[in-house]
């Protein structure tokens, strides 16, 4: 004897595929803006890039986060020489794209002799890693 309740009817199945159909539709769209926003931030930031207002350079990974600050691994994009770094005040996000104007100094915790110091009003803009990637996706 089967049960009825372990078999839905056509109209349920139809119902749950058009509920199914209007979520991926809707995830592609949020996506897409999402990427579109993303692209957009990248442009603004080349354009603060060609005014020549700061040093470019990636965040290679963050390996500390503390109460005042990031410690991280910064690459220098034109040069591809990586550095650590300590960002006061700001937990960095890894990937992150930065333009800063900051200083080199002895890290007196690390015994290392060349640590950028990177305070917040030294940051002259920043993007998230996936702007890079997402203004590549748009651009095709």
């Amino acid at each position: 004897m089967q049960d009825a309740a372990m078999h839905p009817s056509p109209g349920a199945l139809m119902a749950i595929a058009f509920i199914v159909a209007v979520t991926i539709a809707l995830t592609v769209r949020s996506r897409r803006k999402r990427m579109a926003a993303l692209a957009a931030q990248w442009q603004a930031f080349q354009q603060h890039r060609s005014s020549g207002q700061g040093h470019l350079l990636q965040v290679t990974r963050v390996y500390q986060r503390g109460r005042r600050g990031s410690k991280a691994v910064v690459t220098w994009c034109d040069t591809g020489s990586q550095q650590d770094a300590w960002f006061w005040n700001w937990h960095v996000p890894a990937g992150a794209y930065l333009l800063v104007n900051a200083s080199s100094g002895y890290g007196p915790h690390s015994r290392n002799p060349n640590v950028l110091y990177v305070q917040p009003g030294q940051v002259r803009a920043w993007v998230p890693g996936q702007a890079a990637r997402a203004a590549q996706r748009v651009g095709q």
